[in-house]
């Protein structure tokens, strides 16, 4: 049975498969294996200052693969803040306003030898009441059953009540990788 309408949409379909446009969805091609913690090298670069400002500061996470194999890791991985003595402080992921549960993002393929970063940003002042800050010693991102830590210098504020937030890029290859041509 026709509905109003229908005709359009079967010549809309009928136009795009003659013209070698696919309406079946194309395959990803297949990652590498999930990268382990042994041959990652996770580090902290202030880039000179170029994060900090008027009360806020950031960082750029870097994960270099150190492996004889190219592995992936997730694009958007989980952090965990925490004290000198090892201990979880409470620090969230900032969730963009209007993105919930968000999109989702693909993991990231490492080549050996190459690096993946994100843009980390907070509040590093004093700027609430409350006195709602922290500051951790060590920040830790956690790849499946693995951790991966290096110490961390700053403070992360947010308002009372709540715990401080950062945000985060997803990860991607720096500089971007091009593949060697045969």
């Amino acid at each position: 049975m026709n509905t109003p309408g229908s005709s359009v949409i079967s010549m809309a379909a009928l136009l795009l498969i003659n013209s070698g446009f696919s309406v079946a969805a194309k395959t990803q091609p297949s990652l590498p294996v999930s990268c382990s913690a042994s041959q990652l090298s996770l580090g902290l670069d202030q880039e000179g200052g170029y994060f900090d400002g008027m009360s806020h500061s950031g960082t750029l996470l870097v994960l270099r693969n150190l492996g004889p194999q190219a592995c992936s890791v997730p694009a958007q991985p989980t952090l965990a803040f925490q004290d000198a003595q090892h201990h979880p402080l409470r620090v969230s992921l900032q969730t963009p306003a209007g993105i919930h549960p968000g999109p989702v993002i693909l993991p990231v393929a490492i080549p050996v030898g190459a690096e993946v970063t994100s843009q980390m940003r907070w509040v590093s002042g004093d700027v609430y009441d409350g006195h709602n800050c922290v500051s951790p010693a060590f920040v830790t991102i956690l790849l499946g059953g693995d951790t991966l830590s290096v110490p961390f210098n700053g403070s992360l504020c947010g308002p009372a009540g709540q715990p401080p937030t950062y945000t985060m890029t997803p990860l991607q290859r720096d500089p971007v990788y091009t593949p060697p041509t045969p």
